[in-house]
């Protein structure tokens, strides 16, 4: 396919300057109804560039998502609106069915909690390899999932994530022949990974590597506006009308026109320009390494000792520094205006983009550089057993709920996603027992200044349980 064509792009600057009177949606006409107090700030266009799905338009969308799967070496491309949470809940929802197995990784997003939420499908969670030094996930090990699929024949898929939000790839072409071995597709949650691909230096992209079907988040690390996402599928193993009816169950039927050219747009630049523009990311992301690198107080994960790592993302450990994360994210923008894209307790990590400028790094490099270590070693956080089942996600979602103390909760079955940052992997999942290493995982991480994600008590006092004892 002609990648040089825009479609969307083409549609845009049509209607920019095609007269008429619009009698459809949306009802601020246009921009013509829109408060001047909006105006002033966003001016017209975006208003006139909120166009409903025409006719023509819609031919235009189907044309901008063959040309996304041909970028990206996919037999179907769908662009999502929703975010990757709903291509996420597609696959599941497309491969597996209420009460069949599929083997997650541990280190899942909150949207596979929902996806199983959705489909009725039963997770046997994948435990993740890990550097106890570095609180850092390494993503699923061929041979955990080898032993997996011996282990439960009956799985219907794999969900693993690649790469994760530290950057760590997992060994796809592997994973891949593994699942394959069993007649499965591999289902890779790539939200991070829509430029891999695109550079040479960059780690093998999930499709290439023999993934039936990914997901990515396009606005992450690609140009697209937050909440544009794809999903892409290839193979024999994924029946692409049934994912077609799940994203079309799933997805809103007035997707953003807006959000909808970012993606056109952004295929095109990673396309046409990728290699240049991401050539001058890793330049920037090796600058930014060798000059923290000599930083006493600070280490930073470097693509040699971890070959599968994408080396736009950079992870900055914290640990002979003594100050947590949530510190020295505060430190950093009230001193030198630098914006982590997200603290955990022992690390920050950052997104380099093609929108990352010299001056960004300059800065970046300086704030982390001033930083004061103190006197006492962070500590290690390490990953909790994973508990007993006790029922499906969906049953603890349907069932009732309940807070109660933390010390009553142990042997309740949780109503909660309880996901601290490090290790980044949820220690709880709905429908899995509390037990007595849960609460002591939780309360160390609490204790030490951590954020536990999903928690209907920041206090960690209570715990939202099912009501009845299963």
């Amino acid at each position: 396919m002609d990648q040089t064509q825009v479609p969307l792009l083409a549609i845009a600057r049509h209607y920019l300057t095609y007269d008429h009177a619009a009698f459809y949606m949306p009802g601020h006409k246009g921009g013509q109804g829109i408060a001047p107090e909006l105006r002033e700030v966003l001016g017209v266009r975006p208003f006139q560039l909120d166009l409903p799905e025409l006719p023509d338009i819609a031919l235009a969308i189907a044309e901008a998502e063959a040309l996304a799967a041909s970028a990206y070496g996919a037999e179907r491309t769908w662009f999502l609106v929703n975010g990757s949470t709903v291509g996420i809940q597609a696959l599941v929802m497309a491969t597996v069915g209420a009460g069949e197995r599929i083997l997650v990784g541990r280190n899942c997003h909150r949207a596979t909690i929902s996806a199983l939420v959705l489909s009725g499908a039963i997770p046997t969670y994948l435990p993740t390899d890990y550097d106890w030094a570095r609180d850092l996930d390494l993503g699923v090990a061929p041979h955990t999932l080898a032993a997996a699929l011996e282990q439960y024949p009956d799985a219907k898929a794999v969900l693993l994530v690649s790469p994760n939000y530290f950057g760590v790839c997992g060994d796809l072409p592997a994973l891949g022949a593994i699942a394959h071995r069993s007649n499965i597709p591999l289902l890779v949650d790539g939200a991070h990974g829509a430029h891999l691909g695109f550079h040479p230096q960059l780690p093998i992209s999930a499709l290439r590597a023999g993934a039936d079907a990914v997901v990515h988040s396009t606005h992450k690390v690609g140009t697209a506006c937050t909440q544009a996402s794809m999903v892409h599928c290839q193979g024999p193993r994924l029946d692409p009308h049934r994912l077609q009816q799940a994203v079309s169950l799933l997805q809103t039927t007035s997707p953003n026109f807006l959000l909808l050219l970012s993606l056109d747009v952004s295929r095109w630049q990673l396309h046409q320009q990728g290699e240049f523009l991401l050539s001058q990311t890793l330049e920037l992301a090796a600058i930014a390494r060798s000059k923290l690198a000599v930083v006493p107080h600070l280490e930073v994960i470097m693509p040699q000792e971890l070959p599968t790592l994408d080396p736009t993302r950079l992870t900055v450990l914290l640990h002979r520094l003594g100050r947590n994360g949530f510190e020295v994210d505060q430190d950093l923008f009230t001193h030198h205006r630098v914006m982590p894209e997200m603290p955990t307790l022992t690390q920050l990590v950052f997104i380099l983009s093609i929108g990352t400028t010299a001056p960004d790094i300059q800065r970046l490099v300086a704030g982390l550089s001033q930083l004061v270590p103190q006197p006492e070693p962070l500590p290690h956080i390490r990953p909790c057993p994973i508990p007993p089942q006790g029922c499906s996600p969906r049953e603890a979602f349907m069932d009732a709920q309940e807070g109660v103390p933390v010390a009553q909760a142990i042997g309740r079955i949780s109503a909660e996603l309880l996901c601290p940052y490090p290790p980044g992997i949820p220690v709880i999942c709905p429908g899995e027992r509390v037990t007595a290493e849960v609460i002591a995982t939780l309360q160390q991480i609490h204790r030490a200044g951590g954020i536990i994600h999903g928690c209907s008590d920041p206090g960690l006092t209570t715990l939202r349980v099912l009501r009845t004892a299963v």
